[in-house]
């Protein structure tokens, strides 16, 4: 079964950033008390789970995951790659000892005609989207005041494609929107203070509290919630959250299902970890030495992501029944995880409430 492990354990893992640094887990001698029911793939498998941008508050679950007894002990392991300048998207790479997953919306999914082909949704990480759409307090004060204007996005190619809907359904015209040059590093907000762009579509748990973080240009104080203005864009509730994705072919294989049913296992219980002590969590991450936030900063970011996860009425990870079009689902791998839960493993969260951390400005 899942054994949650000490803080001090985990503050030892290290958030993998880059493709050449070794995997995060361990080998260890499985007992029967650690394996997920009958989970247990015929080989050792490592798996490299794709991020959609640099580490952030969404690593800490996976990085709770990477330690969980039930991995480890099925010879799993688990290290997590942010993209690289260049780098495609979805670097598919075929191999019969690596499993590799994407974290990334729909959206971005259905853009790439590689991924779109190759690709099958296999859990919904977020049952909301966390984007919000910032600009300067001096500058648009509604959606159609950006006509004619470039917005910077925080995500991947694709994960425009909701905004720029929603935009011109608010009346703006003529919206081009660029991406970070360089997403494997945390993301850097001066281009949209020195006018280069004129708002930010912005993850809440990173981009927002980056936003009222950044260091006036002009006061050398953060801007802080009066020096931004969040653009009004209506009704959200179609925009959809990331999503855990693999590739087809490794859906077919038996020991890539059964690693795949353990990662969901692993991050159902990192995401629990998460939930119940955001405190905690935030720690794991900073420990982890991949970011440059700290604190109840993090701690502040822990309750934003936390707040597109839970609660979740359908159990969390569930695929739901509004399914994206365009692309390709499937609920076998999160079926199998579910069957081998930890009795009393609570995926709904239906208490869960922000610890109320605020975001610390001096």
């Amino acid at each position: 079964m899942t054994k949650r492990h000490s803080l001090a354990a985990l503050l030892s893992i290290a958030l993998v950033a880059v493709a050449c640094r070794p995997p995060v887990g361990g080998s260890v001698e499985p007992s029967a008390s650690s394996i997920a029911g009958e989970l247990r793939p015929s080989k050792e498998i490592a798996v490299t789970v794709h991020l959609p941008g640099a580490p952030d508050v969404l690593t800490a679950p996976l990085a709770y995951a990477a330690a969980s007894e039930t991995i480890a002990a099925a010879g799993i392991t688990l290290n997590q790659v942010a993209p690289t300048a260049g780098e495609a998207a979805f670097p598919l790479v075929a191999s019969k000892t690596r499993l590799q997953l994407y974290i990334a919306t729909p959206d971005a999914v259905a853009a790439s005609a590689t991924a779109r082909e190759s690709l099958v949704m296999i859990a919904n990480l977020q049952q909301k989207t966390s984007m919000v759409l910032v600009a300067p307090a001096s500058g648009a004060a509604t959606a159609a005041d950006l006509s004619g204007t470039t917005i910077l996005v925080q995500g991947i190619v694709g994960d425009e494609i909701p905004l720029l809907a929603l935009l011109a359904r608010e009346g703006a015209e003529n919206v081009t929107v660029e991406f970070p040059a360089d997403s494997s590093i945390p993301l850097d907000l001066t281009p949209l203070y020195d006018g280069t762009y004129a708002a930010a579509f912005l993850t809440q748990y990173d981009g927002l509290a980056r936003a009222q973080e950044f260091i006036s240009l002009e006061s050398g104080l953060p801007v802080g919630p009066d020096g931004i203005t969040l653009i009004d864009l209506g009704d959200t509730s179609d925009v959809r959250g990331l999503a855990l994705w693999m590739e087809k072919s490794a859906k077919e294989d038996e020991d890539f299902s059964i690693a795949a049913a353990l990662i969901l296992i692993g991050l159902t219980d990192g995401l629990a970890f998460c939930r119940d002590q955001p405190g905690e969590c935030a720690a794991v991450f900073e420990q982890g030495g991949e970011t440059d936030r700290f604190g109840d900063s993090l701690a502040w970011s822990i309750d934003q992501f936390n707040a597109s996860v839970w609660p979740a009425p359908q159990g969390v990870l569930d695929l739901g029944s509004n399914l994206p079009a365009g692309v390709s689902v499937s609920n076998q791998i999160l079926e199998r995880a579910i069957a081998n839960l930890p009795a009393g493993t609570d995926r709904i969260g239906e208490s869960w409430a922000p610890s109320g951390t605020a975001l610390p400005l001096e």
